[in-house]
């Protein structure tokens, strides 16, 4: 087995530490969408909100984990976006 092939999981870690500390320091109703007024349009439940940067975080270090040179880009480029939405999440929020 290639041991360089899951070092991508270890970048789930922050992601997880951030959705732990999200779930004590963020509101039950979290916005996920300002309009340009800038008043909040969209909201969603706090375990929606934490949970999708979470699972799209595993889906990103699975493709970048990948055998496939092909799909791991993609999948390196999928956890970074999970990054950005948590951390939008948290602009938004606090």
């Amino acid at each position: 087995m290639n041991k360089k092939r899951f070092w991508p999981f270890l970048l789930l870690l922050p992601l997880a530490i951030a959705v732990i500390a999200g779930w004590f320091l963020l509101p039950d109703t979290l916005v996920m969408q300002v309009s340009t007024s800038g008043q909040p349009s969209k909201s969603m439940p706090k375990v929606l909100g934490l949970l999708i940067p979470m699972a799209a975080g595993m889906i990103g270090a699975a493709y970048a984990s990948s055998e496939r040179e092909e799909r791991r880009p993609r999948g390196l480029i999928i956890l970074a976006l999970a990054v950005v939405i948590l951390a939008v999440t948290f602009v938004f929020n606090l």
